[in-house]
């Protein structure tokens, strides 16, 4: 097949977690055989320099760093960033994406990012693949957000719950499919050696914001964080969270109550690449998966992206229960917990039987995160 997949590498501050999430979708349909072409649009206000200062799109970060991303993986002589709708592009011109965009079977628009008309029009199908269930849904169907779903004919989610009896959230009068991150498991080399301390994660504070849908608050990380700042005292062991620095304050009081509970904070910008990312994930005993309290409380069945990476590298994951078990085994190498007492539990478990769980981790990514069982079964869907 022809695939344009629409996503974004290159914005500042740099997710590389997030990054690879993409990069896999990309480099899975390669190597199964389809021709792909990345789109990724870039407004002005997006330009910036390495500190932040506003900078002409062709001298900014922003442009390095989608230039040296997708060079790294073979992607950039099929791909454009589009700058302020169409006014300029990189790499492929705009008369190039238009040729490929009327070539193609299939736009895949993660998590609906392009938006240009003067794209999407030429595409014959277009399938838009949902990556924060619950804020999706809650935006369109209760603050009126156009998300343009209008412009997609297939949906899929990584909540494996969202448009089933077993979530509240509003489907917004979409069939919402459900689909896990891809993983191309020979980009994740099995962390071998001696056992690191600390369970750990990456994570925004307080990204997403507070939303409100029949009476109910659907929040961010800090609700559940704050309701689990107690595990390291409880279980005995050790906890680190690398927050991005934008998301919270030192003296916030959540962040406060991490801190004197034995929780270690640090700062998710010395996780700068795709490289430390992979690092940062090696030197980690396991993670530990914190959610988004619209998640867990929209019972979505979100599955973490992260999470994905973590079990490909042969690290366990000890992960909040937001009824993504309903779809998928755990208890060996993927463990889930709903209290406090079974987070302490489940440290304990994984801890009891460490190398079992590291091998079970990375068995169950080849076996429900693999690309070559994830990709097809989306574009089957697609057809």
């Amino acid at each position: 097949m022809r695939i344009l997949l629409g996503a974004v590498v290159s914005l500042h501050p740099y997710s590389p977690g997030m990054a690879w999430n993409w990069l896999q979708y990309a480099v899975g349909l390669r190597r199964l055989g389809h021709e792909v072409h990345w789109v990724e649009e870039l407004a002005p206000a997006h330009c910036t320099t390495a500190d932040w200062r506003p900078a002409p799109s062709e001298r900014s970060a922003t442009r390095e760093r989608f230039r040296s991303t997708l060079a790294r993986f073979g992607l950039l002589d099929s791909a454009c960033q589009v700058y302020d709708g169409g006014e300029e592009t990189y790499g492929l011109s705009r008369e190039q994406l238009t040729a490929a965009a009327k070539d193609a079977d299939l736009l895949l628009n993660l998590s609906g990012h392009v938006r240009a008309g003067w794209v999407l029009e030429h595409v014959r199908r277009r399938v838009y693949v949902d990556q924060d269930p619950v804020y999706t849904q809650l935006w369109a169907a209760e603050y009126g957000a156009d998300l343009n779903f209008a412009a997609h004919d297939v949906f899929f989610s990584v909540g494996l719950n969202v448009g089933t009896p077993h979530s509240p959230v509003p489907t917004c009068g979409i069939d919402w499919r459900p689909t896990l991150p891809p993983v191309v498991p020979d980009l994740w080399p099995v962390a071998n050696g001696a056992a690191p301390a600390a369970f750990a994660t990456i994570a925004s504070w307080s990204g997403g914001g507070e939303l409100s849908y029949r009476g109910r608050l659907y929040g961010s990380k800090y609700r559940e964080f704050r309701r689990l700042a107690e595990l390291p005292v409880r279980s005995g062991q050790q906890m680190l969270v690398a927050l991005k620095s934008e998301s919270y304050r030192d003296d916030d009081e959540g962040i406060l109550a991490l801190r004197a509970s034995g929780w270690t904070v640090a700062d998710a910008g010395a996780i700068g690449d795709l490289d430390s990312y992979q690092a940062y994930i090696r030197s980690s005993r396991a993670e530990i998966g914190v959610a988004k309290n619209a998640y867990v409380a929209g019972s979505s069945g979100w599955f973490s992206d992260r999470s994905a990476h973590f079990l490909a590298s042969g690290r366990p994951v000890l992960a909040q229960s937001t009824g993504f078990e309903r779809c998928l085994p755990t208890g060996e190498g993927l463990l889930t917990f709903r209290t406090l007492d079974e987070a302490r539990a489940g440290v304990e478990r994984i801890n009891r039987d460490y190398g079992r769980h590291c091998v079970a981790a990375r068995a169950f990514a080849e076996e429900h995160l693999d690309y070559r069982t994830v990709l097809p079964t989306l574009l089957d869907a697609c057809r």
